[in-house]
């Protein structure tokens, strides 16, 4: 993606312009604050107590150990009786994890602590921050590819640039390859997740009952144990790896 933005960005203004795209990219410190408010404003989530919850709080503590965070994320639940869903915010130094009631209530305590696992994996590896950065790179994608094109043809209309054929194609592509970066580079960030998940609980069995029941809930049926996925050109517009790819990796991982 970086050398995506490059590119265009020379295209733009030669090496001056490369630089100033690439420079204008950098992630900035996160400025995602987590706090008890904030994360109440966004999802609705209130923050558990380990007085609340002690058995989440001992699986957390456990998993958390096993991934040398010094900093135990907090623990939200969104009461959400009929979602099934977790999310990761925040990297290593301040994190928080919000589970939906309908995963605490529909899931056993060794599923669960898969799920958490993979959470605790998404903080540990700083995917938060990482993603945050690859958006970043694809907005600059979009704005250097566009002032390009705009470059391209006022200086066709003066009768310059003759070679610009090429470059027109290239800058016309450039938003498109950037997302499809983007995607792949978050797909390659959840298989990580699934494999540190598998090294902090061992159990590759819960983890994929996990997977399983997820499938369900949210495609109402179970995941197809065929490897069609990899001939599937739609899979390369998925954030997420198809479940039936996560399943036979994890399987791989294990045995």
């Amino acid at each position: 993606m970086t050398l995506l933005l490059g590119v265009c960005g020379w295209i733009v203004g030669g090496a001056a312009g490369m630089q100033r795209a690439l420079s204008g990219s950098a992630p900035r410190p996160d400025d995602m604050i987590i706090s008890r408010e904030n994360v109440y404003r966004w999802f609705g989530a209130h923050l558990l107590s380990p007085a609340e919850a002690p058995d989440l709080f001992a699986i957390l503590t456990k998993v958390c150990s096993r991934a040398g965070l010094v900093r135990l994320p907090d623990l939200y639940c969104l009461p959400a009786p009929r979602d099934m869903n977790a999310y990761a915010l925040g990297g290593p130094d301040r994190s928080a994890i919000v589970l939906t009631e309908g995963l605490l209530r529909g899931m056993t305590r060794d599923e669960i602590a898969g799920i958490l696992a993979h959470e605790v994996a998404h903080i540990r590896n700083n995917d938060a921050w990482t993603m945050g950065w690859a958006t970043a790179l694809r907005r600059a994608i979009d704005w250097t590819s566009l002032a390009g094109l705009a470059l391209l043809r006022t200086s066709h209309h003066h009768g310059g640039m003759t070679s610009s054929r090429p470059l027109t194609m290239l800058l016309s592509a450039a938003p498109t390859l950037g997302q499809l970066l983007g995607l792949a580079l978050s797909r390659v960030r959840e298989m990580d997740a699934d494999a540190t998940a598998l090294e902090l609980t061992g159990d590759s069995r819960a983890l994929i009952a996990a997977l399983d029941k997820l499938e369900r809930h949210h495609t109402g049926s179970a995941p197809s144990r065929t490897s069609a996925f990899a001939h599937d050109p739609a899979r390369l517009l998925r954030s997420h790896p198809a479940t039936s790819e996560r399943v036979g990796t994890l399987l791989n991982l294990a045995y």
